[in-house]
């Protein structure tokens, strides 16, 4: 797995204090800096890139939410704080996770270790990913996805020549991250629509596979016809 360059930015110096010792445990994360405002932040963040940021709400002057929304160019938000009535918002502009203060040591591992279930490297004019499997992110060229199968808390990447990968994803999150060439067609199944062979009314041809296409999805593929 990759090193995460993070920042820290809470007005509680205990609360900077705990933060700045739990991620001091953690080997992937690498700390580059410790602030008690969010303007502080934007200053680093002009001159300075880092993939991870934790962030208290509730600080003077300029609080959590209101940076991170008019911020243009962010890393990854984990928010910090101790109030719940935040967290629809927080979720609203893509935060990975949100913490309640006080916060345990255990329940701030659960949330960087889902940065170990992140793609690294997505958009509409990305040719590849990285997934994570067996703790490591292996790069996955799009070209040669025929179809990404729902496994319960898996995703099955069914490869042209290639054996299958398995990964700890949910269908949504990667869904939202992939190219307008990827289609979901059922509850189960995102195919690579320059990979459809042949079709009929209700289902479809990805390699030597036919897929069920479901009727609250029909619309979403195209077809053709």
């Amino acid at each position: 797995m990759k090193n995460w360059k993070c920042i820290i930015a809470d007005d509680e110096p205990l609360a900077r204090e705990l933060i700045s010792d739990y991620v001091a445990k953690v080997p992937f994360l690498d700390l580059k800096g410790v602030f008690t405002n969010a303007w502080e932040v934007r200053g680093f963040l002009q001159k300075n890139s880092v993939d991870l940021l934790f962030i208290d709400i509730e600080m003077p002057g300029l609080d959590g939410l209101t940076f991170i929304k008019s911020y243009n160019v962010q890393p990854k938000v984990i928010f910090i704080t101790a109030h719940r009535k935040y967290a629809v918002e927080a979720f609203e502009v893509k935060a990975l996770d949100y913490l309640l203060k006080p916060i345990s040591f255990e329940r701030f591992l659960k949330a960087v270790n889902e940065l170990d279930t992140k793609t690294i490297e997505v958009g509409q004019n990305a040719n590849h990913i990285f997934i994570s499997i067996d703790r490591q992110q292996q790069k996955v060229q799009l070209d040669k996805v025929l179809y990404i199968e729902s496994k319960g808390d898996y995703l099955r990447f069914v490869l042209e020549d290639d054996k299958p990968l398995i990964s700890k994803m949910t269908l949504k999150s990667i869904h939202e991250q992939l190219p307008d060439n990827f289609s979901q067609i059922h509850r189960s199944f995102i195919v690579n629509q320059d990979k459809i062979s042949a079709f009929q009314k209700d289902k479809l041809k990805v390699g030597e596979e036919w897929l069920t296409i479901s009727r609250s999805f029909k619309n979403d593929v195209d077809l053709g016809e």
